[in-house]
């Protein structure tokens, strides 16, 4: 006769025990959100919700008198668009490498508010799996399509140093393609495998076996890329840009003086942008004054909800 688990003397309270833990778990590391109601936002409100960081982030920097610049599609949006992309749903920011050290070592210690977070892969908590800042709103969660990682986040903007690049043409093609590497590495890490995208099953394993070692390697791989944009910081070549992520690539590199503030009105409000913003945009989209083909103006694929 078979011994059901129910008939183990004291099962049931082990089990409830077991319940019991695991809830107390739930509210101490969740923070009680496993209670939270959570209401969809739409696009617009997305956008109020990343506008409401980024002027927090404004005037946090005015306060400590720390240099920042819009950056990426956000300051091709104040140019040519007085505000964001009509068809774009994030905010880029980039800061000389020693505001942006002195940005997170103030930040992560004291946030700039109750629920605007400083996260990045070397944050002292809730780190995560990127090499860059992340000023996040924790009143609101974010969900992206096809991540591998169940880590959430809240809505957010990006915050990404400018560093030192090599004066040589060569030289500096050769680190964007070290770091387009480490990227690819990195996307391969946080995407999510699925066996649709498969050519076959054993195709689908093979990826989900090379995952599994290569999510182990996540936050060594976010310090190789934060290490390898710092490798010209001690030498005056004459030329800066946002190497970290390198999302644009070479095109990136702009010579140093470029770097000086200037004011720019993005969603009729005044932000820093750099004074030689045509040499950077062109670098980076070449004739940016020229809309994209209707095809490649794609937004980012986030649902986002507000936490009551």
């Amino acid at each position: 006769m078979e011994l059901s688990k129910s008939g183990i003397p004291g099962f049931e309270k082990v089990r409830a025990l077991c319940r019991c833990v695991r809830l107390f778990w739930m509210l101490l590391v969740k923070g009680g959100r496993v209670f939270m109601r959570k209401i969809q936002l739409s696009i617009d409100e997305i956008k109020a919700r990343e506008f409401s960081i980024l002027t927090e982030f404004d005037t946090f920097c005015i306060n400590n008198k720390l240099t920042y610049f819009l950056c990426g599609g956000t300051l091709l949006g104040c140019i040519r668009h007085k505000g964001f992309i009509p068809w774009d749903d994030d905010i880029d920011v980039f800061m000389p490498r020693a505001d942006y050290e002195k940005f997170f070592a103030i930040t992560s210690q004291t946030p700039i508010k109750e629920n605007l977070i400083t996260r990045t892969y070397r944050a002292p908590r809730n780190r995560i799996p990127y090499p860059f800042i992340k000023l996040i709103d924790s009143s609101t969660e974010v969900v992206e399509q096809g991540k591998a990682t169940k880590k959430k986040n809240g809505i957010w903007i990006d915050v990404l140093p400018i560093d030192v690049l090599p004066q040589d043409d060569a030289e500096n093609e050769q680190i964007y393609y070290t770091m387009h590497a480490l990227r690819k590495k990195l996307f391969f890490a946080l995407t999510e495998i699925s066996l649709a995208n498969s050519k076959n099953v054993f195709t689908y394993l093979a990826k989900k076996v090379k995952q599994c070692f290569a999510k182990r390697r996540i936050y060594s791989l976010c310090r190789q890329m934060d290490m390898l944009s710092q490798s010209f910081n001690k030498q005056d070549t004459g030329f800066q840009g946002c190497l970290l992520w390198g999302l644009y690539g070479k095109g990136e590199r702009c010579k140093s003086n470029i770097f000086t503030v200037t004011k720019g009105v993005f969603e009729n409000r005044e932000f820093s942008i750099p004074a030689g913003y045509d040499s950077y945009l062109r670098g980076i989209y070449g004739n940016y004054m020229e809309l994209p083909p209707m095809e490649k103006r794609v937004s980012h694929s986030i649902t986002a909800y507000k936490l009551i």
